[in-house]
Order: structure tokens, then C-alpha cells, then sequence
């Protein structure tokens, strides 16, 4: 028989001591132990050790580089509760094929050469874990639930059940993934599996958008979670859920638990962030401190890429607060500050839902709608309602507009000629200088797309709370027009 080569032990022998039948009689023995039928202690020893660094080691270290692998595909978006587990799908597992196959192969040649060790149920549960890692799904099922049938082991069944839960899970089969859940709420599990247990939960109850009990099943398994568990970001996920529920004061516990455990620096930053959000202001001075803390984060080289989203989380804290002109000036930088397109729709739909619902700015309130719609993602949330609030605005702006236009040139027709004159000459140089003004701009930009000119007439344009009757004077009608000119003919030189 071929005797698979291992390290861990050493056969230490002082060649003085011992006579050549001792050393024959020693050789003798290690190889009677190598024989797959022999069932004695110095078999036993043998296979078990074998099966084990041979076999089991190394097939376990390979998933270990497949997990993190499957964990790189997560899409993390902080501003979204963050996923607990990256799902699986055949796309990304073509690209570890190779692994999952080595996996299988070396738990195999362990299982055929070592039946009689320990290890082969733990060595069965590997073969499972890649076929489960490469979406062969129902395969994954068969070996799971072989080792639940045949392990002595009732941990080893349980790991089992809970890769099996797993498979359940990423098929789309919840039904049965609660009949396992049931079965093993009964069970007597070790922390370890007690911890999977939670975990796996409440991921489940992530995917059915069940977010009392996944923050439930989150809270059971803090208490049993380590460090490589990657607890700062669990603490973050159960501080996004809080929040999402409503319940700020838990949700600023968590996050500062997260950030006690040293996370990575873009869960450290949103962590901080959203304990600006969940902070419980009781006075002026707790905001003084909300907003010192959002300036430090503002002038901290380190976040120059998460400019926007700063400056819209103030924009969002001053809105709470009441302060609705310093909320509008903090969403106007976040739509100027980074690359974000969601960012910069969502600031453009603030300002607009600003204008429209607190300070009844009706064509403002339009243009930036009109910017919001073009740039936010058709997924966005509640995005068909706000399709149809620019529309009627835009409907409404229209008939406001023209009775105004109307009323201006009704004024107009009632003046003496020299005063009329006196109103044009002073009309046209005001546009003159405007038109003068926009060239200068229009050369210090990269584009002249539609994207920049949206942003240019949503937030250029000048919002003195002071209107004028006469149309030229009238600055949010000029802007319209404009507005109006650019959708028909383009971007074309005055």
C-alpha cells in the first residue's frame, strides 16, 4: 500500500540504543498500522492522523481561500443594510471551479484510504461544502444529509444540518430551510453551532425583509461571536437594522460597538456617520457637538472620496433639526461634491421636496425634479411617485408661468413708449451679462451634457425669496425658458 507522506510526527530513534531487531520490530509495526482492514490502536492512530492532515487539513484550508473568494463578491453599499452573507451563484463559482474540485478530491482519496478514521464524516461534510460553494445544489443535499443519517457524532450531524440550512437557503427553499430550523431549536448545540444557528437565521429573515426577527436572532448570537467572526461588521448590520426600525438609542449602542472592534475603514466611517444621524439631541449644545463631528469628518483627507455622502447626511441632520436653508446649501455641495449618481439624484430630490413642502417654491421645486429624475436609478425607492409629482409640477408650472407671462405682457402693452424702451434696454443687458457669464462657465467645465446641465439649472440659478412680475425680471421664469429652449434645440450657441 502507498503511505501518503505527513509531517506532524517524527519517528525519533537514537540508533546506539537500539538493536536492528528493535528497529525492524518498530518498522514492522507502522506498517501493520497502514493496512485499511486493521482495526487496532496502532492502526487506528495512524489512519486517524492521516485522514486528518492529509485529507481533512488541507481540503478545509482550500474552502477557507473559496469563503473568502465568495466573500469578495459581496456589493456592500453602507447606505443599504448590509448583507450577512455573500449569495452563491454558478457566474461567480466558474471561477473557483478549480478549487472546489481539489476540495472534493482530497476529502475523497482521504475517505476511500482511511474508512475506519474519525474523520470521515468531517471529510464527507467537506466534499458537501464544495459542491455546495459550486452551486451543485442538490448534490450538496444528498452528502448533507447522508452525514446527518450515518455520523455517531451529534455535533457532527448538527454541522451538517446547518450547511444543509445553508443549501436551502440559497435554493430559495425556505419552506424546508424552517423544518431544519425547528428540528435544530430543539437540538442541544455547542456555541459554536448555537452561533451558526443565529446567524443563519437571521439571514434568512434578511432575505424575507423580516427585519424584528433578524435583529433578534443577531442580538442572540452576539454574546458567542469572535473576532473572526468579523464582528464589527455584524455589530454594524444590527446598528443599521435598529435604525431602520426606529430605534436609535440601540442603534448608537451598536455602532459603537462596531467601531471598538477596529473594523475596516468604510464601515468605520459609515459607523460614524450614522451615530450622527442616530444621536439623541436634547439641546443646542448636543447639536453643536452632531455638527463639529460631521466638519471633522468633512476635513479629514481620508474621506475625500465620501465627500457627497457627508454633506448629505448634514444636509439630512439640519433638515431634521428645522433648519431648512442650511439643509438646502448642505445638498447642493453633496450633488457638486463626488461621482455618485444616487447621491446626487437623492440630493437634487431633497432640495425639490424642500422647495415644494416647506417653502412652496413651485418652479424651483420643478426644476429640481426634473434633475432628480434624470439621474436617480429607475429602482430607486417610491421613484414612479416621484415621477408623477414632476409631472403635476411640471403641469402646474406651466399654467403659473403663462398667466404670469400673460399678466407681464398685459403691463407691458399698458406702458408709454420711452418707459417700455427703458424696460427692454434694461432686460436685454441683464441677459447679456447672464449669457456672458454662462460662456465663462461653460469653458471652465469638462461637458456641457445634459447631466451638468440639469445640475447648472437646478442649483444656478438664483432663489432670492424676491420675485419680480415682469418676466425678464422674473429669474425662475427665464430659467425655465431656458430650460424649456435646451429640451427642444440642444445645447446650441445663443
Amino acid at each position: 500500500m502507498t503511505v501518503l507522506p505527513f509531517t506532524r510526527f517524527k519517528l525519533l530513534i537514537d540508533m546506539p540504543r537500539f538493536s536492528k531487531a528493535a528497529m525492524c520490530f518498530c518498522i514492522m509495526l507502522l506498517f501493520a498500522g497502514c493496512s485499511v482492514e486493521q482495526k487496532n490502536i496502532t492502526s487506528k492512530v495512524f489512519h486517524d492522523v492521516t485522514a486528518h492532515y492529509n485529507g481533512y487539513y488541507y481540503a478545509r484550508e482550500k474552502a477557507i481561500e473559496v469563503e473568502k473568494l465568495i466573500a469578495k463578491t459581496l456589493d456592500d453599499d453602507p447606505t443599504e443594510i448590509l448583507r450577512l452573507f455573500a449569495g452563491l451563484d454558478t457566474t461567480n463559482a466558474k471561477s473557483y471551479v478549480k478549487d472546489t474540485e481539489e476540495i472534493i478530491k482530497m476529502a475523497s482519496i482521504s475517505i476511500q484510504r482511511h474508512p475506519n478514521s474519525k474523520w470521515v464524516d468531517d471529510n464527507y461534510i467537506m466534499v458537501g461544502l464544495a459542491r455546495l460553494y459550486a452551486c451543485d445544489f442538490q448534490n450538496a443535499i444528498l452528502t448533507f444529509k447522508f452525514v446527518n443519517t450515518k455520523s455517531p457524532s451529534p455535533d457532527t450531524r448538527h454541522t451538517a444540518l446547518l450547511h444543509l440550512l445553508r443549501t436551502f437557503i440559497e435554493q430559495g427553499d425556505y419552506d424546508r430551510a424552517d423544518e431544519v430550523f425547528r428540528f435544530l431549536e430543539k437540538e442541544k448545540l455547542t456555541k459554536e453551532n448555537a452561533k451558526k444557528l443565529y446567524l443563519e437565521k437571521a439571514y434568512l429573515y434578511q432575505l424575507r425583509h423580516d427585519y424584528n426577527n433578524m435583529v433578534h436572532n443577531l442580538s442572540m448570537a452576539d454574546s458567542l461571536l469572535v473576532r473572526k467572526d468579523r464582528k464589527g461588521r455584524i455589530y454594524f448590520i444590527i446598528g443599521q437594522v435598529y435604525q431602520k426600525l426606529g430605534f436609535n438609542a440601540e442603534a448608537y449602542n451598536f455602532y459603537r460597538k462596531c467601531l471598538t472592534t477596529n473594523p475596516e475603514y468604510e464601515i468605520d466611517f459609515y459607523a460614524r456617520l450614522n451615530m450622527a444621524q442616530v444621536a439623541n439631541i436634547q439641546d443646542k449644545r448636543d447639536s453643536k457637538l452632531v455638527r463639529k463631528q460631521f466638519e471633522k469628518l468633512l476635513t479629514d483627507a481620508k474621506n475625500q472620496e465620501f465627500k457627497d455622502k457627508i454633506y448629505f447626511e448634514y444636509g439630512e441632520f439640519e433638515r431634521k433639526q428645522g433648519f431648512v436653508p442650511e439643509a438646502i446649501v448642505k445638498y447642493k455641495l453633496a450633488a457638486h461634491a463626488g461621482k455618485s449618481k444616487r447621491i446626487q439624484g437623492q440630493s437634487f430630490l431633497r432640495v425639490g421636496q424642500l422647495n415644494f413642502d416647506s417653502l412652496k417654491r413651485y418652479t424651483q421645486a420643478k426644476l429640481y425634479y426634473d434633475s432628480a429624475i434624470m439621474t436617480l436609478p429607475k429602482e430607486f425607492e417610491n421613484y414612479n411617485a416621484i415621477k408623477k409629482r414632476q409631472e403635476v409640477l411640471g403641469q402646474f408650472v406651466t399654467y403659473t408661468e403663462t398667466i404670469t407671462l400673460n399678466d407681464s405682457l398685459l403691463r407691458l402693452a399698458a406702458m408709454d413708449t420711452s418707459l417700455l424702451r427703458k424696460q427692454l434696454d434694461s432686460a436685454f443687458t441683464a441677459r447679456d451679462k447672464k449669457i456672458a457669464s454662462a460662456k465663462k462657465r461653460k469653458k471652465r467645465s469638462d461637458s456641457g451634457s445634459s447631466s451638468s446641465y440639469n445640475q447648472n439649472s437646478a442649483f444656478n440659478n438664483n432663489e432670492s425669496t424676491t420675485t419680480s412680475d415682469w418676466y425678464f425680471g422674473n429669474s425662475a421664469l427665464v430659467a425655465s425658458g431656458q430650460s424649456e429652449f435646451q429640451r427642444i434645440w440642444g445645447n446650441i450657441p445663443l
